[in-house]
């Protein structure tokens, strides 16, 4: 089994925790907790092969990935999304954004992809699975939030584009996974977040 495998099976484990404390806390029921971990797990990957016009997506092609799923929202379903475990829930999901941004993009490489296809093909691996989540879930979707989360993926990669030349492919993934832990960590216990631009509300004018 080969490092970027390792990768996208601990991103699946991890996406499906993060999609079924979702489900959980919408009150879905347990076929539903088990299809929103589907769509977090796999659903990013799934648009990028899509939108990259690879043929049939991978997740249709492989069983692999199942066990990592259910074992990911069987995990959700027993700590039943408690909120005590709220900073568990967001270092693993923090594991599973880095782990698809790094696996995404290490196969953009070595798919020649130029620079501006690389992040985008990172981004939609990394973030889309949450999207989709979010959007059928009726939630705002994470990555448009104020709080640092897709530009942790983003710094990340750019940084892996730019080193793997130098150091190598394998250090500069590992280098890379802990960039964007760690950003999206600090980022999240000190309360750094993006800047929002509030709506300017204008008074109707009063008729006499």
């Amino acid at each position: 089994m080969d490092y970027i495998t390792i990768l996208e099976y601990i991103g699946v484990f991890a996406f499906a925790v993060s999609g079924a404390i979702v489900a959980i806390e919408e009150e879905f029921d347990v076929f539903g907790v088990y299809i929103i971990a589907i769509i977090t797990a796999m659903g990013g990957g799934v648009l990028r092969d899509i939108v990259s016009d690879v043929g049939i997506p991978v997740f249709f092609t492989s069983y692999m990935t199942i066990p990592f799923i259910i074992a990911g929202t069987l995990l959700a379903i027993f700590l039943k999304g408690n909120l005590k475990y709220k900073n568990l829930f967001v270092f693993i999901d923090a594991i599973g954004l880095a782990a698809f941004f790094v696996s995404a993009a290490v196969k953009a490489i070595n798919s020649n992809y130029n620079f501006m296809l690389f992040i985008f093909a990172a981004s939609i691996t990394g973030v889309g699975g949450g999207v989709l989540r979010d959007i059928i879930t009726n939630r705002k979707p994470q990555i448009f939030k104020n709080d640092i989360y897709c530009i942790a993926g983003v710094i990340g990669v750019t940084i892996l584009w730019f080193i793997y030349p130098i150091i190598g492919m394998e250090s500069a993934q590992f280098i890379t996974l802990i960039i964007i832990v760690l950003i999206r960590m600090i980022s999240y216990y000190k309360t750094i977040n993006l800047p929002v631009r509030k709506s300017i509300k204008f008074k109707k004018k009063t008729k006499y």
